[in-house]
């Protein structure tokens, strides 16, 4: 029947994963989205387990034991050859191949969960949103950042906003760092 997106972006990262960490899109894109991400979180925010859905080779769970050394770290990522790389770079970290659809955690588990140029690339983002929301604690947080276009999910700030609704995620806000890529926080309520 052939390869569906998910198949076909699963193979590349796969490829990617041995020069990912040294891309010129780590220092060009991803370092600057995930600074930005963790600024706009709330002054005093000190979450406790997190969560990072599309984790690549463990970049933003480094950064963020760095900020949280005695935080508990998971992150997942359905790519094989991402999920050896973030093993080996993020010992502080268990690391699942898994995809945002089927989070291996329990419920109420997670006080932050975060998610970096991942949505795009999601097969089901309603069902990934879902799973977010069973896992976060009642107060935690999703702060979501991705390009609203790619790779058949194009997603409107307002249907994301309504996406998080739908699954029980107040929207504390929405933010554009450049055209096309916005920075969105939810809330479990």
């Amino acid at each position: 029947m052939g390869d569906t997106i998910n198949d076909i972006d699963r193979q590349r990262f796969d490829e990617w994963s041995v020069t990912y960490e040294h891309s010129f899109m780590q220092w060009l894109i991803f370092d600057r989205v995930h600074l930005a991400l963790l600024k706009r979180l709330p002054i005093g925010f000190r979450p406790t387990r997190l969560l990072d859905i599309g984790c690549g080779t463990g970049r933003l769970l480094r950064r963020m034991h760095a900020r949280w050394p005695e935080a508990a770290l998971v992150g997942i990522d359905p790519s094989e050859g991402m999920v050896a790389r973030a093993r080996q770079l993020t010992p502080a970290a268990t690391i699942y191949q898994v995809s945002a659809e089927h989070i291996p955690l329990g419920d109420v588990s997670m006080d932050l969960v975060t998610s970096t140029m991942s949505f795009h690339h999601w097969n089901d983002q309603a069902q990934g949103v879902g799973e977010i929301s069973r896992v976060l604690i009642s107060g935690g947080i999703l702060a979501l950042a991705d390009t609203n276009i790619g790779h058949g999910h194009p997603r409107s700030r307002a249907k994301v906003r309504h996406l998080f609704q739908a699954c029980g995620l107040l929207v504390q806000s929405q933010t554009s760092l450049v055209p096309f890529l916005t920075i969105t926080l939810g809330m479990k309520t």
